[in-house]
Protein backbone atom coordinates (compact mmCIF):
# COMPACT_ATOMS: atom_id res chain seq x y z
CA UNK A 1 0.00 0.00 0.00
CA UNK A 2 1.58 3.85 -0.80
CA UNK A 3 1.13 7.07 0.93
CA UNK A 4 -0.88 9.34 -1.36
CA UNK A 5 0.79 12.04 0.09
CA UNK A 6 4.25 10.82 -0.05
CA UNK A 7 3.93 8.49 -2.90
CA UNK A 8 5.73 5.94 -0.68
CA UNK A 9 5.05 2.73 0.47
CA UNK A 10 4.53 2.12 3.70
CA UNK A 11 1.86 3.57 6.56
CA UNK A 12 -0.75 5.89 5.67
CA UNK A 13 -0.22 9.20 7.37
CA UNK A 14 -2.69 11.86 7.56
CA UNK A 15 -1.95 15.16 6.09
CA UNK A 16 -1.17 16.79 9.02
CA UNK A 17 1.60 14.80 9.81
CA UNK A 18 4.99 15.94 8.64
CA UNK A 19 7.07 13.81 7.12
CA UNK A 20 10.55 13.20 8.42
CA UNK A 21 13.66 14.28 6.47
CA UNK A 22 15.83 12.09 4.92
CA UNK A 23 18.54 10.79 7.19
CA UNK A 24 21.34 12.73 6.34
CA UNK A 25 24.78 10.84 4.74
CA UNK A 26 27.00 10.08 7.87
CA UNK A 27 29.85 11.96 5.71
CA UNK A 28 28.36 15.50 5.29
CA UNK A 29 29.69 16.55 8.65
CA UNK A 30 33.34 15.81 7.81
CA UNK A 31 32.56 17.10 3.91
CA UNK A 32 31.50 19.97 5.89
CA UNK A 33 34.88 20.27 8.16
CA UNK A 34 36.94 20.10 5.10
CA UNK A 35 34.80 22.20 3.11
CA UNK A 36 34.96 25.22 5.75
CA UNK A 37 38.48 24.50 6.28
CA UNK A 38 39.26 24.50 2.21
CA UNK A 39 37.52 28.04 2.45
CA UNK A 40 38.98 29.70 4.98
CA UNK A 41 42.35 28.68 3.46
CA UNK A 42 41.03 30.40 0.21
CA UNK A 43 40.16 33.25 2.18
CA UNK A 44 43.74 33.58 3.29
CA UNK A 45 45.05 32.86 0.26
CA UNK A 46 42.82 35.71 -1.38
CA UNK A 47 44.02 38.35 1.44
CA UNK A 48 47.98 37.10 0.28
CA UNK A 49 46.81 37.44 -3.42
CA UNK A 50 45.61 41.49 -2.80
CA UNK A 51 48.70 42.10 -0.85
CA UNK A 52 51.31 40.94 -3.75
CA UNK A 53 49.31 43.06 -5.46
CA UNK A 54 49.94 45.94 -3.67
CA UNK A 55 53.86 45.02 -2.97
CA UNK A 56 54.16 44.50 -6.91
CA UNK A 57 52.36 47.83 -7.64
CA UNK A 58 54.84 49.26 -4.93
CA UNK A 59 57.67 47.98 -6.53
CA UNK A 60 56.73 48.84 -9.79
CA UNK A 61 56.70 53.05 -8.77
CA UNK A 62 59.41 52.33 -6.85
CA UNK A 63 61.52 51.29 -10.33
CA UNK A 64 60.04 53.85 -12.03
CA UNK A 65 60.99 56.61 -9.29
CA UNK A 66 64.46 55.38 -9.53
CA UNK A 67 64.59 55.61 -13.05
CA UNK A 68 63.65 59.02 -13.01
CA UNK A 69 66.32 59.51 -10.63
CA UNK A 70 68.54 58.24 -12.48
CA UNK A 71 67.80 60.19 -15.39
CA UNK A 72 67.49 63.62 -13.64
CA UNK A 73 71.20 62.59 -11.99
CA UNK A 74 72.54 62.14 -14.90
CA UNK A 75 71.39 65.40 -16.61
CA UNK A 76 72.27 67.13 -13.59
CA UNK A 77 75.96 65.71 -13.52
CA UNK A 78 75.92 66.69 -17.04
CA UNK A 79 75.08 70.39 -16.54
CA UNK A 80 77.37 70.09 -13.82
CA UNK A 81 80.26 69.33 -15.54
CA UNK A 82 79.68 71.50 -18.20
CA UNK A 83 79.60 74.74 -15.98
CA UNK A 84 83.13 72.92 -14.26
CA UNK A 85 84.21 72.68 -17.44
CA UNK A 86 83.53 76.90 -18.75
CA UNK A 87 84.59 77.47 -15.45
CA UNK A 88 88.32 75.71 -15.61
CA UNK A 89 88.76 77.20 -19.20
CA UNK A 90 88.07 80.59 -17.47
CA UNK A 91 90.15 80.14 -15.23
CA UNK A 92 94.00 81.14 -15.25
CA UNK A 93 95.02 78.92 -12.74
CA UNK A 94 97.72 76.39 -15.17
CA UNK A 95 97.97 73.14 -13.79
CA UNK A 96 96.77 73.43 -10.06
CA UNK A 97 93.74 74.50 -11.63
CA UNK A 98 93.15 71.46 -13.55
CA UNK A 99 94.24 69.03 -10.91
CA UNK A 100 91.16 70.97 -8.79
CA UNK A 101 88.66 70.42 -11.95
CA UNK A 102 89.29 66.82 -12.57
CA UNK A 103 88.43 65.87 -8.96
CA UNK A 104 85.40 68.21 -9.07
CA UNK A 105 84.45 65.91 -12.18
CA UNK A 106 85.33 63.12 -10.79
CA UNK A 107 83.20 63.70 -7.91
CA UNK A 108 80.47 64.45 -10.01
CA UNK A 109 80.78 61.26 -12.18
CA UNK A 110 81.00 59.41 -8.92
CA UNK A 111 77.45 60.15 -8.42
CA UNK A 112 76.45 58.00 -10.67
CA UNK A 113 77.26 54.44 -10.06
CA UNK A 114 75.27 54.86 -6.74
CA UNK A 115 71.96 55.75 -9.10
CA UNK A 116 72.52 53.23 -11.14
CA UNK A 117 72.55 50.64 -8.25
CA UNK A 118 69.65 52.24 -7.09
CA UNK A 119 67.60 51.36 -10.28
CA UNK A 120 69.49 47.82 -10.48
CA UNK A 121 67.90 46.98 -6.95
CA UNK A 122 64.91 48.42 -7.27
CA UNK A 123 64.81 46.62 -10.42
CA UNK A 124 65.72 42.93 -8.42
CA UNK A 125 62.86 43.94 -5.80
CA UNK A 126 60.33 44.69 -8.49
CA UNK A 127 60.85 41.49 -10.30
CA UNK A 128 61.19 39.86 -6.81
CA UNK A 129 57.31 41.11 -5.95
CA UNK A 130 56.16 39.79 -9.85
CA UNK A 131 57.28 36.07 -9.04
CA UNK A 132 55.62 36.61 -5.66
CA UNK A 133 52.17 37.98 -7.00
CA UNK A 134 52.64 35.02 -9.83
CA UNK A 135 52.77 32.61 -6.74
CA UNK A 136 50.06 34.10 -4.81
CA UNK A 137 47.63 34.16 -8.11
CA UNK A 138 48.35 30.12 -8.43
CA UNK A 139 47.74 29.16 -4.90
CA UNK A 140 44.54 31.19 -5.05
CA UNK A 141 43.65 29.59 -8.09
CA UNK A 142 44.36 26.29 -6.59
CA UNK A 143 42.67 26.61 -3.23
CA UNK A 144 39.59 28.46 -5.16
CA UNK A 145 39.22 25.27 -7.09
CA UNK A 146 39.68 22.79 -4.31
CA UNK A 147 36.76 25.12 -2.40
CA UNK A 148 34.38 24.95 -5.34
CA UNK A 149 34.95 21.10 -5.13
CA UNK A 150 34.21 20.35 -1.50
CA UNK A 151 30.85 22.96 -2.18
CA UNK A 152 29.96 20.71 -4.59
CA UNK A 153 30.65 17.42 -3.14
CA UNK A 154 28.97 18.94 0.09
CA UNK A 155 25.96 19.92 -1.82
CA UNK A 156 25.74 16.59 -3.89
CA UNK A 157 25.69 14.58 -0.37
CA UNK A 158 22.95 17.02 0.95
CA UNK A 159 20.87 15.95 -2.14
CA UNK A 160 21.64 12.56 -1.94
CA UNK A 161 22.72 11.97 -5.25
Amino acid sequence: MTDAVTARPGPRRGPHEVESPPTPDPLLPGVRRLGALAGRRAMLAEAALSRAKRASDEAERALADAERALIDCVADVAARRTALREACQAESGGELALRRWRQKDQREIDRIPPARQGVADCRSACDAAQLALAEAAARHRRLASRREKFSLLEEQLRDGA
